[in-house]
């Protein structure tokens, strides 16, 4: 996102924003001063975009006016608090706007009371088909209130869980009082006060004639009555640790189908509800049906190095099929047969996934999760190590004409041709994640300052993204090289998919899960690679190689490590540097960085004439 220039952040984080108002040079001997700032009282940047800009419109008429001797006698402090009053009507302007309180049109309160209705039916919808996406959104939410608060947030704490629980019900409640208060019910920010105070005893307010407090954003005054502070007074050490159970917790065996059907009602995945009841079966083999209540750190500590000592494909492996959990682990498993970290991972985060919901549903019992630890590392070698990059030999010997082309275009059983001949193309000359090129759409290829270039971008709500990105760092904006439009002619494909009709550009890859790399993947890694010997067991070459080509190969150039990060869609050291590159120029990524590809490859004999088969 390009930000105004003459819009700032304040220092501390999650503040609002400021006016910085660069005085004409004419008339820094008027105003005694370079530049001066004015607070936009308001911490969305959309909101603070359009104040600023009135602003600065207001100033630039105001350094007319002076110049032309028309406000001979005008002060800074006068400017400013003219700037302050403009900023109290943009932010009683926003109000109004925002939550419909226009009494004088009917039209926009009905408008503003179906936006309440939507909004509220949207949070009960992504509860509902995603409860995890929607909870981390929540707690970064609380996350944030807590560290302007000094204190130290805590996903482990069942206090923790429960103000989870309080967000969504409060959140939930405030619809329920605009509502009320837009349909003129009589209702007063006190009711709703003593609402809170009823169903929380939260004692954040004052009694008596110091009770009210109005909890709009903007009032008459512009500023906000002070509240007593809500001390959070620490639990004894008894209480803490030494809980009271009136009853013991109930068994582990006998809790966890409650677990499975609660996946069910949030429509996950069938296989992650047989991965689950997997993971169920090996805790209870392993460490035994408990109590929920009693399992403890070394339960989790002896689980985890279980995990790490099973063999790989146990189900499948004769020596280990027929045997029970604690007759294999009995055996020395050599480490090279033993499943990977990630699969310890994944297995381990059903059983955590289980206690989460635990400290949920029964924070009487369970205090603490104690599965979601670090899995045991089994290996020196990391993991981002393994994958090697292209040499520029392997380059030449995957474009060669003479394999490439044919073994795409005249493999009778390869239903997918352009698809596969466009992605692998593509991977070499941006570095891009293989599931980005997959998800291109027609729409995302556009030009920008006289530069083609391939916008990628996460569109959707929760979980249901039309397309998806790895991280925010993955947005960007990616200039197209000349051999990709000039040599190959991929706009001229792109505009051909748009003139047939597909919002796609590889329409032919069907989506499977998520993601549309799979049969991409599976062409080039475990067939292609194959078939002309890069892929011999030794060497750890992929798709993903191409990144790690191209981050070698513009390294070896001394190409600027921020354009490196922005291309490939990384986030920089310098944390400056993650802001200033979402505004850079596809003109200057172009010449600076991306025209720097020089595989040495004639592209020219790796042009194919798509015009006769694709109509």
């Amino acid at each position: 996102m390009t930000r105004t220039p003459h819009i700032i952040r304040t220092r501390k984080p999650y503040q609002s924003f400021l006016f910085r108002c660069i005085i004409p040079k004419d008339l820094i001997s008027v105003f005694r001063q370079v530049e001066f700032r004015v607070s936009l009282g308001n911490s969305m940047y959309s909101h603070s975009k359009i104040i600023s800009t009135n602003l600065y419109n207001l100033c630039q008429f105001i350094f007319r006016e002076v110049r032309e001797g028309n406000m001979q006698d005008i002060t800074l402090e006068d400017v400013k608090n003219i700037l302050r009053i403009e900023v109290r009507k943009s932010l009683l302007h926003i109000h109004h706007y925002q939550y419909g309180t226009n009494v004088f049109s009917k039209d926009k309160l009905k408008d503003s009371i179906s936006r309440i209705e939507e909004n509220e039916e949207k949070l009960r919808d992504r509860l509902e088909n995603d409860y995890k996406g929607t909870i981390d959104l929540i707690e970064n939410e609380i996350d944030k209130i807590l560290i302007t608060q000094n204190l130290e947030p805590n996903k482990r704490n069942v206090e923790y869980k429960g103000l989870v629980r309080r967000w969504i019900e409060l959140k939930l409640m405030r619809q329920d009082w605009k509502r009320d208060l837009l349909n003129d019910s009589g209702k007063t920010d006190e009711d709703f006060q003593n609402e809170l105070e009823t169903k929380w005893k939260l004692g954040l307010w004052k009694t008596g004639e110091d009770k009210k407090l109005n909890l709009s954003p903007v009032i008459e005054n512009y500023s906000i009555e002070p509240i007593e502070p809500y001390i959070v007074q620490p639990k004894s050490i008894e209480q803490k640790y030494n809980k009271v159970k009136s009853s013991p917790s109930p068994l582990f065996s006998k809790v966890f189908p409650e677990f499975l059907e609660n996946m069910k009602i949030n429509k996950r995945r069938t296989g992650t509800i047989g991965a689950s009841k997997d993971a169920f079966n090996q805790l209870i083999e392993i460490i035994g049906d408990k109590p929920i209540g009693d399992y403890n750190n070394v339960d989790g500590r002896e689980y985890r190095n279980a995990l790490s000592k099973l063999p790989s494909n146990r189900t499948k492996n004769p020596k280990y099929r027929d045997k029970t959990l604690k007759e294999i682990l009995s055996k020395d498993i050599p480490i090279k047969d033993r499943i990977s970290q990630t699969t310890q991972k994944l297995i381990n985060s059903k059983i955590s996934g289980f206690f989460n919901y635990c400290l949920d549903e029964y924070p009487d019992y369970v205090g603490s999760n104690v599965f979601r630890k670090k899995y045991q590392q089994v290996s020196s070698v990391k993991l981002k190590d393994k994958k090697e990059y292209f040499t520029d030999e392997d380059l030449h010997l995957i474009f060669n004409p003479k394999t490439f082309l044919p073994y795409i275009f005249e493999n009778q059983f390869s239903k997918i041709q352009y698809p596969y001949y466009w992605v692998v193309t593509l991977g070499v000359f941006t570095g891009c994640r293989i599931e980005e090129i997959c998800m291109m759409r027609v729409k995302d290829v556009i030009k920008e300052n006289g530069v083609w270039v391939y916008k990628i971008r996460e569109e959707g709500e929760y979980g249901e993204e039309e397309t998806q990105v790895k991280n925010s760092y993955s947005e960007r904006t990616l200039p197209l090289h000349p051999v990709l439009i000039d040599t190959l002619g991929f706009i001229k494909y792109v505009k051909k998919m748009e003139k047939i009709g597909h919002e796609r550009v590889f329409h032919e890859l069907i989506k499977k899960g998520k993601k549309f790399h799979k049969n991409v993947g599976r062409f080039f890694n475990d067939r292609y690679l194959k078939k002309i010997g890069l892929k011999d067991g030794v060497r750890k070459v992929s798709f993903h190689s191409f990144r790690h080509s191209v981050e070698t190969h513009l390294t070896n150039q001394n190409i600027n490590p921020r354009f490196i990060d922005y291309l490939q869609g990384h986030s920089s050291k310098d944390t400056g540097a993650n802001t200033y590159m979402k505004g850079i120029k596809p003109e200057v990524l172009l010449k600076e960085c991306v025209q720097k590809f020089d595989w040495g490859i004639d592209w020219k004999k790796l042009k194919v004439d798509w015009t006769k088969s694709i109509r």
